[in-house]
């Protein structure tokens, strides 16, 4: 769900996420940040882009509201600026250790075995929302859904989603 340069990406509200992971670097456990966008979301084109309304996390952000930096400063000490992307080629906002300063990127912070996609309840338990109202304008940025955060945002907000039609297999006769 990546925006056009040109098409930033509008929410609601946002949470900053905190969440605790290893450094790639020095594998010390360091803090780690991402945000979520709250409904209701949507690109300042008006166009669909396949943009998902249930908890996207946000990523490779280019500008954000003063508001959302503001607060992100303090929540952070600064651990989550912008800065240069040798992989991504761009700068974007990216966490970074806090002990050896190592740039963390989104892939590695929010995929597989990163805070923000937990898989337990302890796991869920580790991640502290901080909420920005809006709505709030992400020039630059791209979206992408999340099972597990929105899963997590669901049990902070005690949110019960109806289970999933289940239908019964036809069984071939002969």
């Amino acid at each position: 769900m990546a925006s056009d340069s040109d098409d930033a990406l509008i929410c609601g509200a946002t949470y900053i996420l905190t969440g605790i992971g290893e450094c790639y670097a020095c594998e010390k456990k360091t803090r780690l940040f991402a945000l979520m966008g709250l409904p209701p979301i949507a690109f300042e084109s008006g166009e669909d882009n396949g943009l998902d309304d249930d908890g996207p996390m946000l990523n490779n952000i280019g500008d954000m509201p003063a508001s959302v930096v503001g607060a992100l400063m303090q929540t952070s000490a600064e651990r989550w600026r912008k800065d240069f992307s040798r992989t991504a080629d761009e700068s974007y906002w990216m966490n970074h250790c806090e002990h050896c300063d190592a740039k963390q990127g989104d892939h590695f912070v929010q995929g597989p075995n990163g805070p923000f996609w937990p898989n337990t309840e302890a796991e869920m338990d580790e991640i502290v929302a901080l909420r920005i109202e809006g709505p709030l304008r992400f020039s630059d940025a791209s979206a992408s859904y999340s099972g597990a955060m929105a899963d997590w945002r669901d049990r902070r907000h005690g949110v019960v989603r109806p289970p999933p039609v289940v239908r019964k297999k036809r069984v071939n006769r002969i």
